[in-house]
């Protein structure tokens, strides 16, 4: 039995060596790494591919924000100016128009009948009034010849001239002159009715170029509110509207510091250093530059703002009026941060941290501080420093400590602008 006891206890011992090894066979490498403080060997297959970007220090104010209005700068609503069954509706509804081009037609023929019936009148004033005058001259020459006569006789002697004759000479030179005097007005009555005929057959005109409705404007028409059959009458019914689409403004209000602050930049230095970007409701921005067209001459009493309004070309009509889009108002600013990629944060118990990959290509979590967001990326407070590179895809197949491989290096900081 004493014999036996040493060779017991080397069995017992060599079975425990051999579960030690077991063990250890069964403890991740990043684990038994972590617990010496060294970087741990790449997982089988190697290490993962993952896309970097490079932090960068750069100069950026978040700008401030503010909910933007569309609106038509012209709109009109169409009426009808004269009475009458609509005979053609001549435009598809949605569709742009342009200005004086033809919606609707109203039945002609009642209004072409009165436009004939005025040149008629016109016509017959018109010669009654040549008449006239032709008898007007008439009379003026023989009252011309009754007053010559009558001087011949005056200035003949008393002894070879008959007073009777000197008398009715007379009598002739005074009717004639009553005579000239009812011609003349009859002449001028007339050319007063061939003013009134004229004025008749230019309303009558009017009246039949408004059987032709035509939109007052550019833009985009709605829809048809009367249709072909249907009776108009004027200022009845609307019978479409009309909204221009390009240009179109944004109207917004602003704080009243806001505002101050924007007039200080601007005599500072000039109104275009304050750009306007808009954000459209799908979050895409607007590519376009807006021009200041309005600005309040009041603050607002009760909410301390002042209206602003941006004129902006729209020929792709993404801006559509009555809609709402965000107004990204930026100003100069020479202080500079480093910005990080909004991607490449994650978020655990402890805070908000990324990957910042060392120079021999391993994976360090560092927890940061962000302020606010700017274009797809976060303004750092503290954490990570310009120069560093950081993870910003492929995320879920990093782990602390572990050897990453950079596929690709991402555009980080510089990609193009995205809105927040």
């Amino acid at each position: 039995m004493r014999v036996l006891k040493p060779i017991v206890i080397g069995v017992v011992l060599l079975a425990l060596v051999a579960v030690g090894w077991i063990v250890r066979g069964l403890v991740p490498d990043e684990q038994a790494a972590g617990s010496k403080g060294v970087a741990s060997v790449a997982p089988r297959g190697g290490a993962p591919e993952v896309v970097t970007a490079v932090l960068k220090e750069t100069s950026l104010k978040p700008p401030n924000k503010y909910v933007g209005h569309v609106e038509a700068i012209q709109g009109a609503e169409i009426y009808a100016q004269v009475e009458g069954i609509i005979k053609t509706v001549h435009f598809k509804e949605g569709a742009m128009v342009n200005q004086g081009d033809l919606l609707f037609t109203i039945d002609p023929d009642r209004y072409q009948a009165k436009v004939e019936l005025n040149e008629a009148t016109l016509a017959q004033t018109k010669a009654s009034l040549t008449a006239s005058q032709a008898n007007l001259e008439s009379v003026a020459a023989q009252r011309t010849y009754a007053e010559q006569y009558l001087k011949r006789l005056s200035n003949a002697g008393a002894r070879s001239v008959v007073q009777a004759d000197v008398d009715k000479a007379k009598s002739a030179v005074r009717q004639y002159n009553a005579a000239q005097q009812e011609a003349q007005a009859k002449v001028e009555q007339l050319k007063a009715q061939v003013k009134q005929s004229e004025a008749n057959l230019k309303v009558a005109r009017i009246d039949l170029a408004y059987t032709q409705v035509r939109s007052p404007i550019t833009g985009r028409i709605g829809k048809a509110e009367v249709t072909a059959g249907a009776y108009v009458s004027p200022g009845a019914v609307m019978m479409a509207r009309v909204v221009q689409v390009d240009p179109v403004r944004v109207r917004f209000a602003i704080s009243d510091r806001d505002y101050l602050d924007l007039l200080k930049i601007s005599k500072r230095e000039g109104i275009e250093a304050i750009k306007a970007r808009l954000v459209l409701p799908n979050g895409d921005a607007f590519k376009g530059e807006g021009a200041l067209d309005f600005v309040g001459n009041r603050m607002n009493l009760n909410t301390g703002t002042i209206v602003i309004r941006l004129r902006y070309d729209n020929s792709g009509g993404e801006l559509v009026p009555n809609s709402y889009v965000k107004v990204l108002m930026e100003t100069p600013n020479t202080a500079r941060s480093v910005v990080l990629p909004q991607e490449a944060v994650m978020t655990d118990q402890k805070g908000e941290y990324v990957y910042v990959v060392s120079a021999k290509g391993v994976a360090q979590q560092r927890y940061v501080k962000l302020g606010d967001s700017v274009d797809g990326n976060r303004i750092v407070n503290s954490g990570v420093k310009a120069g560093e590179t950081v993870v910003v895809q492929g995320l879920q197949r990093v782990r602390p400590g572990q050897p990453v491989k950079a596929a690709k290096t991402g555009p980080g900081a510089d990609r193009e602008d995205r809105q927040s």
